[in-house]
């Protein structure tokens, strides 16, 4: 009888799914508070990714390379971090509450994030950043932002054996943003890097020689500095020669010309990636330039009514003067004495006698010694105004540099002349004036004085890219077929127009800004700078 019924109840299934029920329940319970764990981790360091992108990306958006470049990327972070919130943390990262992620560049210990600058990254196949030799020793250096969190220790609700304390799970993310700069509304022209070693091919020399350039300009080595630049039909382009940019709006000179002369080549150029224009240029390129100057040669004098065309509003140049006393506008025709442009007994044009060296392709004077006293005598007939008087009103010495200029540059006495149209309007012995002459065959479009500078800006500034000539063409990367890099961008001015010598033709420029290391900051409204994430 009792085995009977100790068989009947173990063959009794009945409440047996209850039981199951039962046994399997902590184990579901616990199954679920871990995926709830794990979507928690997970929600949080999205937060934290979003938060490390967003920083990287404010900070890469600083780095320019010129000297405060850091603090002004530290400020930009600081203000990112310190306004936003990040759900799924705060103190002991307890269910429900929040982090507000900070950054204090003088608070490591109330940082929520760490921010290191870099000069260069690792390869994509390689993820490991080395800090020894990759981050940057100063602003002029960095160019990466990275930015990483702190670990965020997250309290865990899955249920542990009793006996222990609950658990917590570390959660961290970080970003690198690198700076990218573009330059737009530019003349479509590049000019090859005065410091640059002739014949470089050498990719360590060429980062010496863009080195050179900036520290040269920081240090107002370059201030009133006369920079005579060639054509690069030369075989083996390198320091004095200039080139052109391709431009979206068709081939050819006479379209090359057209951006020239109005600045406007159809698109932006990024710095690390530019497409280079080759062929002949010579006639059209020059007559485009000159209309900046008010004349209007050959195909341009069907233009002389558009304001895109319009003249500077000073335009001295030491132009010859027809026998009416009329100003030639058709061509550039200047009075010169030997092959020096310029006569003291009749005209003179900015940056006149400065003493030139041999600059490869073109020619560099070896200081700002230009002959300021002569050009203002000849052209104003009264005594030069001393250095400090033209500072005064206008100075494009790098605030950086130590003491002070000796003699001002030719731009700068450019720019004080344009505060006074009494200097303007003066006379020099052949009757030559700075305005520019309207009518017949000069400009002919609305009045100048309708239009701020502000406008449309000084036609006797150009914007060029600066190149390492010699190896980008070493690489195969001035033929056309293939991207090349500039090394910085330039703010120039043109101290006269382009000149022709049988089939030689020629620039006569002066450096008052470079993008990068040492610059002024009055690129600004050329560039576009975007920050990208690279990792």
């Amino acid at each position: 009888m009792l085995s009977r019924v100790i068989r009947r109840f173990w063959n009794d299934h009945h409440g047996y799914v209850i039981a199951l029920t039962l046994i399997a329940m902590p184990l579901l319970l616990g199954f679920s508070l871990l995926v709830i764990d794990v979507g928690r981790t997970g929600n949080l360091h999205t937060d934290l990714q979003s938060a490390v992108d967003a920083m990287a990306l404010a900070g890469a958006r600083e780095l320019d390379g010129r000297d405060n470049a850091i603090d002004r990327a530290d400020a930009a972070i600081e203000k990112i971090a310190n306004s936003a919130a990040f759900s799924g943390g705060g103190t002991g990262m307890s269910l429900g509450s929040y982090i507000t992620v900070s950054y204090d560049a003088g608070n490591d210990a109330g940082s929520t994030v760490i921010v290191k600058y870099l000069k260069s990254i690792p390869a994509q196949d390689d993820d490991e950043i080395d800090l020894d030799t990759m981050e940057a020793e100063n602003s002029n250096e960095a160019a990466y932002a990275w930015v990483v969190t702190k670990e965020q220790a997250m309290q865990t609700i899955f249920p542990l054996p009793i006996g222990f304390t609950r658990d917590t799970v570390n959660v961290s993310a970080d970003a690198v943003a690198v700076y990218r700069a573009s330059a737009c509304d530019v003349t479509p022209m590049f000019i090859c890097n005065p410091f640059e070693p002739v014949g470089n091919t050498s990719e360590t020399a060429s980062e010496d020689a863009a080195e050179a350039l900036h520290t040269n300009f920081a240090a107002g080595n370059l201030y009133g500095v006369q920079i005579e630049l060639h054509s690069t039909a030369a075989s083996n382009p390198g320091p004095g020669n200039f080139g052109f940019l391709r431009t979206p709006l068709g081939n050819g000179a006479s379209v090359l010309a057209e951006a020239l002369a109005t600045g406007n080549p159809g698109t932006c150029y990024t710095q690390d990636s530019l497409d280079t224009e080759t062929g002949a240029k010579a006639g059209p390129v020059e007559d485009g330039v000159n209309t900046r100057f008010g004349y209007y040669s050959s195909s341009f004098n069907k233009v002389k009514g558009d304001y895109r065309y319009r003249p500077a509003q000073n335009v001295r140049s030491a132009q010859t003067i027809t026998g009416n006393g009329s100003k030639g506008c058709d061509t550039y025709d200047p009075v010169k004495v030997g092959d020096i442009v310029g006569d003291p007994a009749k005209a003179l044009p900015l940056g006149y006698g400065a003493a030139m060296t041999s600059l490869a392709g073109g020619k560099i004077s070896s200081g700002n010694n230009w002959q300021y006293t002569t050009y203002w005598n000849v052209a104003q007939g009264t005594t030069a105004p001393s250095a400090s008087t033209i500072l005064s009103n206008y100075s494009s010495y790098p605030q950086q540099a130590a003491g002070t200029p000796s003699q001002p540059s030719a731009y700068d006495v450019y720019r004080y002349e344009l505060t006074n149209p009494a200097l303007i309007s003066h006379a020099s012995a052949n009757g030559e004036t700075g305005t520019p002459a309207t009518g017949g065959q000069c400009y002919s479009g609305p009045d100048l004085a309708d239009y701020t500078a502000a406008e449309y800006g000084d036609r006797r500034e150009i914007f060029a890219a600066i190149v390492n000539c010699g190896y980008e063409q070493s690489v195969g990367h001035l033929n056309g077929q293939k991207a090349t890099r500039a090394v910085a961008f330039a703010r120039m001015f043109l101290t006269k127009p382009a000149i022709k010598v049988a089939g030689e033709r020629y620039f006569s420029l002066e450096m008052i800004d470079i993008t990068g290391k040492g610059g002024r900051g009055t690129l600004d409204e050329f560039l576009r700078e975007e920050a990208e994430l690279v990792r």
